[in-house]
């Protein structure tokens, strides 16, 4: 009982919209934050400055690294279950 690959473009649609929804956030904090924050520290590891290219780079690739997470998971179970 297999629907096929219907479902798949769907979600990379919204994935894709999330991703560019998350650049658009990050452009905007990045716009208003700058002048009371200079720069952040990104779980004590990177430093970023509060620029609205940098936040919008930054909330865009975390979106893609975790819903690519999250797709890929997903994938993996859907084999594990075709499998069966």
């Amino acid at each position: 009982m297999s629907d096929g690959p219907r479902g798949r473009p769907i979600m990379l649609a919204l994935g894709a919209i999330v991703v560019l929804l998350s650049g658009l956030v990050g452009l905007f904090v990045g716009a208003n934050g700058a002048e009371r924050v200079p720069e952040i520290e990104v779980f004590g590891l990177l430093t970023l400055p509060t620029t609205p290219g940098a936040l919008a780079l930054y909330g865009s690739l975390l979106a893609l690294v975790v819903l690519g997470g999250l797709f890929a998971a997903v994938e993996y179970a859907s084999n594990l279950e075709n499998r069966a």
